[in-house]
């Protein structure tokens, strides 16, 4: 199975993304507007939470999710850190602790990460709408397969090359 995982999209989704085929999207936050929402959510599996700049467009939208794919269990939340997964949020570790989660995905700081802590992967996509302090637009893949995550890419949007990449044998490599 594989799994979109986008963030700070901000009103803009590049073309070569909507032609991407997937099974399920994921998306952290800073949606843009609630017409945006409705063009990015028709795949029939998608999952969103509000980000810090949705609070007045996207409001149907929860501050965190605890769901699972395919056997893999994530917690989605936008603003999950100050700055990096060694500082979460207090209000954000209790959420964690609670759902047991194999994944944490989050978004906010438009830089791309991924990472291992606690037996857990954190994941952040980085921004797709607006270069991140990196100053490119990215995006992740997560492919998952026998019920566990098989690997994870994260695309630089613009020239398709992977910037950061995870497999399921624990080897993290920043290409």
């Amino acid at each position: 199975m594989k799994v979109l995982v986008i963030s700070d999209t901000h009103n803009f989704l590049p073309v070569g993304v909507n032609s991407m085929e997937y099974d399920a999207v994921i998306h952290a936050g800073d949606i843009g507007s609630d017409d945006f929402f409705i063009n990015i959510s028709t795949c029939s599996r998608f999952f969103a939470v509000e980000g810090n700049t949705d609070y007045l467009t996207c409001t149907h939208l929860p501050e965190t999710l605890c769901e699972k794919i395919e056997g893999v269990k994530f917690f989605l939340v936008h603003n999950l850190t100050s700055p990096s997964p060694d500082r979460v949020r207090k209000v954000n570790l209790d959420k964690i602790v609670k759902c047991s989660p194999d994944i944490v995905i989050f978004g906010h700081t438009h830089t791309p990460l991924i990472t291992e802590r606690d037996g857990m992967v954190f994941l952040n996509p980085g921004s797709l709408g607006k270069p991140g302090l990196t100053g490119i637009s990215t995006y992740a893949v997560m492919e998952i397969e026998e019920n566990s995550i098989k690997e994870i890419r994260i695309f630089d949007a613009e020239t398709g090359r992977v910037v950061k990449k995870y497999n399921k044998k624990n080897e993290k490599n920043s290409v």
